[in-house]
């Protein structure tokens, strides 16, 4: 088991310092709506590799990020100067068991941290820190930027944004507008 969890790290830290090179030499790292963007990170309080994610959406856009491989990361997303929020708080798991790296089964288990960060319509740099990671090495995380639409507003779903909404006219309100209308959350 212990072979299993080191084989793992080293695998892990490999293609950290391989995205390391490649994003130190491209800079930001410009993504499309729409489809999962993999990012390596280190240790705690690290920038995200190829951090800041650039993109523009033409209406107000939904910023999702989560963990996967080893539940236990945690990262703070900001827009510029502006901090978004903080993925949600889980509990580690040093053995690694299971090791999930499809980002839309991590996204659908609560026991890998994620987060869902709205921002209105325009040009967006967004960074990615590892708040808490404590796997030597870091790891990989996951990144997709989604047009808002008033239909993902519905069936309490206005609760799981950051920053937070007050109901789901706020929401809607938010989306109609490109993101003008602040949350009042």
């Amino acid at each position: 088991m212990r072979t299993s969890v080191c084989l793992k790290s080293l695998v892990l830290t490999c293609a950290v310092v391989i995205a390391g090179v490649t994003a130190t030499t491209a800079g930001a790292t410009s993504v499309a709506l729409g489809t999962w963007e993999a990012f390596f990170f280190g240790s705690t309080e690290s920038p995200a590799l190829g951090s800041p994610f650039t993109f523009t959406s033409p209406d107000a856009a939904v910023v999702t990020v989560t963990d996967a491989y080893c539940r236990g990361d945690r990262f703070t997303v900001s827009d510029g100067a502006t901090t978004l929020g903080t993925t949600a708080p889980v509990a580690v798991d040093l053995a690694c068991n299971p090791v999930v790296s499809d980002p839309d089964v991590a996204l659908a288990d609560p026991g890998y941290s994620s987060g869902r960060f709205v921002v209105g319509a325009g040009a967006h740099s967004v960074g990615i820190v590892a708040s808490t990671s404590p796997f030597d090495g870091g790891g990989t995380a996951f990144l997709r930027i989604d047009v808002f639409s008033a239909g993902m507003c519905k069936k309490g779903d206005w609760t799981t944004f950051q920053p937070a909404f007050k109901n789901q006219g706020d929401c809607v309100s938010f989306v109609a507008t490109g993101g003008r209308n602040d949350p009042a959350g």
